[in-house]
């Protein structure tokens, strides 16, 4: 009926906020962000190693240490970059476990509850029956179909014809 289906909508509703209240969202631009970051600095660090292979062909020395200097500090800005990148992504699928668990168990307390109704109703309807008693209930059917002419007693003297018994 109608209260069968706006609690059925009701249920739907309440899954479909479990899911929206997500907080992956926000890891994932931060995520996003970082790697933004990290591909820059990878670059910085590429350039970086070229200009190292070139000081070394020619015969700058203290060129090519500060070079190498400059290449090795990039080199752990890249590995700082993929730690924060590592830390992001595990931070992220602990949160979509997190948010999956939440959502399936929202699902399934909202699913326990709504059969919860139905079997208080199944128990109501059971106890009914079980209440039902047979033998006033043929009587009372018994009193509704048969005539009044019927139900009197008969005469002994009499038969079911209306004669008297010889």
């Amino acid at each position: 009926g109608i209260n069968a289906e706006y609690g059925k909508q009701w249920y739907q509703r309440r899954v479909r906020e479990a899911v929206v209240s997500t907080q992956s969202t926000g890891i994932c631009t931060e995520v996003q962000t970082s790697l933004k970051t990290l591909c820059t600095t990878r670059d910085k660090e590429v350039k970086a190693v070229r200009a190292l292979e070139k000081t070394k062909c020619k015969e700058g020395s203290k060129k090519a240490e500060q070079v190498a200097a400059d290449l090795a500090a990039k080199q752990s800005e890249v590995a700082t970059k993929n730690a924060e990148i590592l830390a992001l992504m595990q931070q992220f699928h602990t949160q979509k476990l997190n948010d999956y668990k939440s959502v399936l168990s929202t699902y399934a307390q909202i699913q326990m509850l709504y059969h919860s109704r139905a079997l208080e109703f199944y128990t109501r309807a059971f106890q009914d029956i079980l209440d039902i008693r047979t033998d006033e209930y043929i009587e009372g059917v018994l009193n509704e179909t048969t005539p009044m002419s019927l139900s009197q007693s008969v005469p002994q003297n009499m038969n079911t014809t209306g004669t008297p018994n010889q």
